[in-house]
């Protein structure tokens, strides 16, 4: 008997030029915000070269190896 186990596979990818790597392809847009230190209900994330379209917070993001994401303001808090 055999052992066919493969070790978790890891998926690095940069959110505003700094590496981040995670286990699983399937992320929501605030997990990945989360990850970065940032408020999901502030920013959203968008593909460095992507179509333009803005993930928000509870958006399905499939990760791939050597994505690269930027974040954009959505809200301010008002003085």
């Amino acid at each position: 008997m055999t052992n066919d186990k493969k070790p978790p596979q890891t998926i690095t990818f940069t959110v505003d030029n700094v590496e981040f790597t995670v286990s699983e392809k399937h992320q929501t847009a605030g997990a990945i915000l989360t990850l970065a230190g940032l408020d999901p209900a502030m920013y959203d994330l968008a593909k460095l070269h992507g179509d333009g379209e803005a993930f928000k917070d509870d958006q399905q993001v499939i990760v791939q190896d050597g994505d690269d994401f930027v974040t954009v303001r959505a809200s301010a808090p008002v003085a």
